[in-house]
């Protein structure tokens, strides 16, 4: 039986963008993806990292709320579209 803890923090979303197919697009797509993510939460996310490597996008940062944190999570899902996102914000 597989252990439901593995993929905390993971959501699967849809696939309706296209992935990037270089450097410079995943570089952008990282850069979008921080700009949602900071408007839609105030900029409540302090050290804000995100990474996109193909399919998967990783979002790291430091916050002081669940509430932020789900914030972030689904302005990276409105822009990305991928099929995972891994949420690694802590909050404090």
């Amino acid at each position: 039986m597989e252990d439901p803890r593995r993929d905390a923090g993971r959501a699967m979303v849809s696939n309706d963008h296209p992935l990037p197919n270089t450097l410079d697009e995943a570089e952008a797509m990282a850069a979008s993806i921080e700009r949602a993510v900071h408007r839609h939460t105030s900029g409540g996310v302090r050290g804000l990292c995100v990474e996109v490597q193909g399919d998967d996008v990783l979002l790291r940062g430091t916050c002081d709320t669940y509430y932020c944190k789900q914030l972030a999570q689904h302005a990276a899902m409105g822009v990305s579209g991928r099929n995972t996102l891994t949420n690694q914000i802590r909050v404090s």
